[in-house]
Order: C-alpha cells, then sequence, then structure tokens
C-alpha cells in the first residue's frame, strides 16, 4: 500500500498504438471482465525512481536486451513520478520507443487529488491534503510532456485517494484531508476533465490499500466510492487494482476475495499487485515471496484477477535483467507465466508425508524442503537484514521496536531482539544499538503495546547501508509490529521509516525429492520428536511455480 512506499508513485497507462492483444487493442481492457480468466493482462514496473532505481533499467529498451520471453508476456509498462521528473526528453523518448518496438502500452501512476482546492480541507491546516495521492495540481505538464513527446495516453491509475482523502484520519498521518468520499471525487473529477482534455479516450482507474487492519466496513467505503467517482466524472472507473499488504504467513486478507467480486460485479476490472516483503534483504528472496504471492491467492481460479501487477517500489530486487538470473524483476515475469503447483502433507507415526501435482497430475523429481518453525519453545535464532539507500536530506536515524502501536497490527508478541547493526557500505562506518536490555524477552497480549527507540545517530544521505538485527520469534508473532530504522532531517522532522518485520525462526530438518508418483516421505531421526510446526516448500523450477504448505499440530 501507499502508506508503506519509502517514495510516493503515480500511475497512468499510455497505449503506444493500435496493438492487439487477446482481441483488444493494446492498453484498452476488455469491456466485460471474466472472474478466473486466465489470460490476466500483465503489467510489469520495476524499480525506476531515483534514488532507488534499478541501475540496468535503461537497458529494458534496448533492442537486445535479455528479456524477450518476458516482454512476450508484459502488456503494459508502468513508470513512477520520479523517473518522469528526472528523466530527459531523450531518455523518455527511449522508453516509449522502445516499448514500442516490443508492442508493449506505457503506463504511469499518479495523485490525482489537488491539494490546493480549499473545498477539499474544509478550512482545515495549509498542510491539509499534501500527502500521497496528492498531485493532481501538476497533471496537465505531465500530460503535455507525454502528448508531446508522442505517448498516447489510455490509462490513468490514481494513487489511493480514498485511503489518503477519506480514511485515514491527520492524527494518523500529518497532512490527511478525511474528506468527505463525495467532496474528494468532485475534487478528482476536475483532474478526471483536465484528463480528457488531452487524451479524450483516456480511461481512469484507481489503486487502494487493501490489508487485514483497514476499518470494518473498508469494503463498504470502495464500493461507495466507486459509485461517487461515477456521480462526479459521469462513467465508472475503468478498473480496480489491489495494492495487498500480505499477511505474516504470505496469504492475503479476507476483503480481496469480496472485492475481486463486487469489482467485477459492477463490470471494473479487477487488479492485484504482486510484490515481495518489505523487509526482504535481497533479489532471490523478494521474488521468491512475490511468488507465494500469486500462489496463494490464484489458487483458487475464481481469483485470478483481470490484470496482474508485477511491481517494486522499495530497494529489491536490484536489477530488472536479465531474465534467466533468480531475483531479478524480469525472472519474476517468467514465473507469472509457469504453471500452477499443489503440495500437500500430513503427519504419519515417524515423520511427514506429502504429494507434489500440477493440474492433479504428480510431479516427480522435485526438491521438496522442510523447515521447523519456532513455535516460543525451539528458540531459534536469525537474523533479519535490511539493504537500502539513505534517503535524500537524511542527517539522524534511530532504530525503533514497535508492537501493535504505530502500524495497522494487533497480535499477541513473544520476541528476543539482540544487538542491530548499522553499516554505512559506503564509508564502513559500523553502529551497533540496543533496543531493548539485550536478550530480554518480550511476551505481550494483542492489547498490550510497546514503543522503544535507539538514542539517534548521525547517517549520510545517499549512501547505501546495510541493516541487521538478530531476532527470536515465536510463529504467531508476525502480526504484532517491527523493527523500523527512521531517518531524519537537520531539523527533526521524520523522512522515511524502513521496517524490518517479525519473522518466526526456522531450522531445516528434510530435504528429499518427490519419486515417479509425484510423492515424498520425511521420516525422522529415531528418537526425535516432530515439530509441532512444519513448513513444507517445493521451491519451483523451469516449468512450474513453487508451493508452500505448513502443518500445525495445534491447528
Amino acid at each position: 500500500m501507499a502508506s508503506h512506499r519509502n517514495f510516493s508513485r503515480f500511475v497512468a497507462a499510455i497505449a503506444l498504438g493500435g496493438v492487439v492483444v487477446g482481441g483488444t487493442a493494446a492498453g484498452q481492457a476488455p469491456t466485460a471482465p471474466v472472474s478466473g480468466d486466465k489470460r490476466a493482462t500483465v503489467w510489469f514496473t520495476p524499480r525506476n525512481q531515483p534514488p532507488i532505481a534499478a541501475p540496468d533499467f535503461m537497458e529494458l529498451f534496448k533492442s537486445d536486451a535479455p528479456w524477450q520471453q518476458a516482454a512476450s508476456h508484459v502488456k503494459i509498462f508502468k513508470l513512477y513520478p520520479q523517473f518522469l521528473d528526472s528523466a530527459s526528453d531523450s531518455q523518455l523518448q527511449t522508453v516509449i520507443v522502445g516499448l514500442q518496438r516490443r508492442h508493449i502500452a506505457l503506463a504511469i501512476e499518479f495523485g490525482l487529488v489537488d491539494y490546493t482546492d480549499k473545498t477539499l480541507c474544509d478550512g482545515n491546516s495549509p498542510d491539509c491534503g499534501h500527502i500521497e495521492s496528492s498531485g493532481g495540481q501538476g497533471l496537465a505538464g505531465v500530460l503535455a510532456r507525454i502528448k508531446k513527446l508522442g505517448g498516447d495516453l489510455r490509462y490513468i491509475a490514481m494513487d489511493e485517494p480514498l485511503w489518503f482523502g477519506h480514511v485515514i484520519t491527520p492524527a494518523q498521518r500529518h497532512g490527511a484531508a478525511q474528506a468527505s468520499i463525495t467532496v474528494l471525487a468532485k475534487n478528482v473529477a476536475k483532474q478526471v476533465a483536465t484528463a480528457h482534455q488531452y487524451f479524450p479516450d483516456v480511461q481512469v482507474g484507481d489503486i487502494e490499500p487493501v490489508s487485514a487492519h483497514t476499518p470494518s466496513d473498508y469494503v463498504d467505503q470502495i464500493m461507495n466510492w466507486t459509485s461517487a467517482y461515477d456521480t462526479a466524472t459521469g462513467s465508472p472507473l475503468a478498473f480496480f487494482d489491489a495494492d495487498v499488504v500480505w499477511q505474516a504467513d504470505g496469504t492475503a486478507p479476507n476483503q480481496l476475495a469480496e472485492l475481486s467480486k463486487l469489482t467485477r460485479r459492477s463490470g471494473i476490472r479487477f487488479g492485484i499487485i504482486y510484490n515481495g516483503n518489505p523487509g526482504d534483504s535481497t533479489g532471490v528472496e523478494w521474488t521468491n515471496n512475490a511468488e507465494r504471492h500469486f500462489v496463494g491467492v490464484e489458487a483458487n481460479s475464481t481469483m485470478i484477477p483481470d490484470d496482474v501487477i508485477i511491481q517494486s517500489w522499495v530497494a529489491q530486487p536490484l536489477y530488472a535483467l536479465p531474465e534467466t538470473r533468480p531475483g531479478t524483476m524480469t525472472y519474476l515475469v517468467n514465473r507469472y507465466a509457469t504453471a500452477e503447483t499443489e503440495l500437500k502433507a500430513t503427519r504419519t507415526k515417524t515423520g511427514f508425508q506429502g504429494t507434489l501435482t500440477s493440474d492433479g497430475i504428480p510431479v516427480a523429481d522435485a526438491e521438496i524442503i522442510a523447515n521447523a518453525i519456532d513455535d516460543g519453545i525451539l528458540n531459534i535464532i536469525s537474523v533479519t537484514s535490511l539493504t537500502q539507500i539513505v534517503p535524500p536530506g537524511s542527517a539522524t536515524a534511530l532504530l525503533g521496536f514497535r508492537i501493535n502501536v504505530e502500524c495497522n497490527c494487533d497480535g499477541p508478541a513473544d520476541i528476543t531482539l539482540g544487538t542491530a547493526r548499522y553499516v554505512d557500505r559506503d564509508s564502513n562506518l559500523s553502529i551497533v544499538r540496543d533496543i531493548t536490555p539485550p536478550s530480554q524477552r518480550v511476551v505481550l497480549s494483542p492489547q498490550q503495546v510497546m514503543s522503544r527507540n535507539s538514542p539517534a545517530f548521525p547517517v549520510t544521505a545517499g549512501h547505501a547501508f546495510s541493516l541487521s538485527l538478530p531476532m527470536q520469534i515465536a510463529y504467531g508473532s508476525e502480526q504484532s509490529g517491527y523493527v523500523a530504522i527512521v531517518f531524519f532531517n537537520a531539523a527533526g522532522k521524520e523522512i522515511a521509516r524502513m521496517k524490518l518485520p517479525f519473522q518466526p525462526g526456522r531450522r531445516a530438518f528434510f530435504k528429499g525429492r518427490t519419486n515417479k508418483g509425484g510423492t515424498f516421505v520425511a521420516n525422522m531421526p529415531a528418537g526425535t520428536t516432530p515439530p509441532s510446526i512444519a513448513a513444507f516448500d517445493f521451491p519451483g523450477s523451469a516449468n512450474f511455480r513453487l508451493s508452500s504448505v505448513t502443518i500445525n499440530k495445534n491447528q
């Protein structure tokens, strides 16, 4: 969701000509979305926003760039505002021409809320509305540049106007407008009218967060928002994209299924942004988690979206190319195109056994890995890490420890933290900080909260850094909070917050392969008790998607 992004972003899709895709022109959505249609339109957004743009981003647009297979799956390519702000006309034309050569439509994301409209805030503070989702006051200039360079704008995807303009309160986020849905829709409608002045056929859709910790009536608010938008603009939303805050076990919130049903019933295309987790420290970790996310959602065929948005706005994956290297963004596009698998496991008297199939057919000679998950008794210590760039304008930072506070989280906590280590990778400066007393175990109920900060320390804007922290986290504590590095400017104002989520420890206890019938057996050594919580993983192969299953004897 936009609230956990380190930099604001915006999206509008630009069709580059009448390229036919699945019976429709490129960039043109079918008029009747079909639930469960496996011919989803793939949108692609590798990191292209300074200062964390992929170093090989511009290589994507060369005629011989190594993503031929992935490019054949991509129909729409999205750019962030930071790229449009920083790119020269020559660079932007290179993008347009390179994508046009591959018959891929161009997309950008845009905040259509105009915070200069005083009716939005009804006399509140001058900062009211000056928040992510805003930017509508600059829309005309962006559209004029696109048109000048030969772009044919077909879509605009709004950057979470309902969430930032109506749902959250000023107490939750400085600058929040908390306008009524009707006022918000009228504000946005003015920018939609401007867009149609430049591109009469432009279609407008919306991106909103979907989380387990949104208001109880959030789905109703979204559907009321779609109706208000229809009334204010005279046309319905073209699409709705869910920016999912994935749950700690990798699953999607229950709201996702309801939104999929309701938006499609209203004739609105339904899309899902597939990404990794904010705390992933490597490209491989990020793309593996992203794959787990789309595998989990699409195990239910009715949940296969009309639009699939493969997207990153964080430090990982670092590289977009090549498509053959695990951990790149183009590699993930190809992973989405592979066949689904289903992994099953059960307990036996001596351990576990299971099967791996694809569309009901056994998958032979597939690697299966099993890990014991810390149940609060195993006391498995793992080191969680983050590699990032110090945000522009930063002067100091501190480490924050949050349980059931300053987050959309509410869960039990059984946590022990070690000493954190911050390393400036440009200067090799190393700083250690304790957030809690060393080896202090914290056990809280879902109703209890805890917030602690380390002393502040100096940082250098633009420098690469790594942050590592030993953790001992019991299963079930993932939803309770996080450790964050919080950056401040010289005046002491918070600039950005990057999180290390709580993750339970894992310890491998089995590695084997399926037989010709697609089955495997994981017997425990004599005298060894099987773990109470065991996670089985098929890491995927060239032709098959990964799959996982967790067995918990207490559930």
